[in-house]
């Protein structure tokens, strides 16, 4: 119980001090429900895959269809640089229709307001023409 308790403080100091970026899996990675090696696994990343991410040591706070949890930060690499989650000139778009009243469509990889959430088919460019 003890070590349940410190590892809880930890992943929720590791959260208020990281900063978001996107990144991919260099190989299949598997989702953890803790920052630790021998927390149970909830998921596996595929390679390849692109993830936004919070990372602080070692391990990546993410999501993958719907499930939270940790990666290994060893087995991703970054795509854009760490940038605050929130201040002066961040963008957050809650959709690729914000995106496009805000005619900023298509949103390539690295561009302020891009998430993988919005890149339907993973392949750098969000909501391009059709995508929702």
């Amino acid at each position: 119980m003890t070590q349940l308790l410190k590892v809880l403080v930890l992943s929720t100091a590791l959260l208020g001090m990281a900063e978001a970026a996107t990144s991919i899996t260099t190989v299949p990675v598997n989702l953890r429900r803790l920052p630790s090696a021998s927390a149970p696994i909830v998921g596996v990343v595929p390679a390849r895959t692109l993830l936004t991410v919070a990372c602080r040591g070692g391990w990546c706070r993410t999501s993958y269809r719907g499930r939270g949890g940790y990666v290994a930060q060893a087995y991703v690499r970054s795509l854009t640089r760490s940038a605050p989650l929130a201040g002066e000139g961040i963008r957050f778009y809650r959709s690729c229709a914000a995106v496009r009243a805000a005619g900023r469509a298509p949103l390539q990889l690295g561009q302020p307001g891009f998430r993988s959430a919005l890149d339907a088919n993973h392949n750098g460019l969000a909501c391009e023409p059709g995508e929702r």
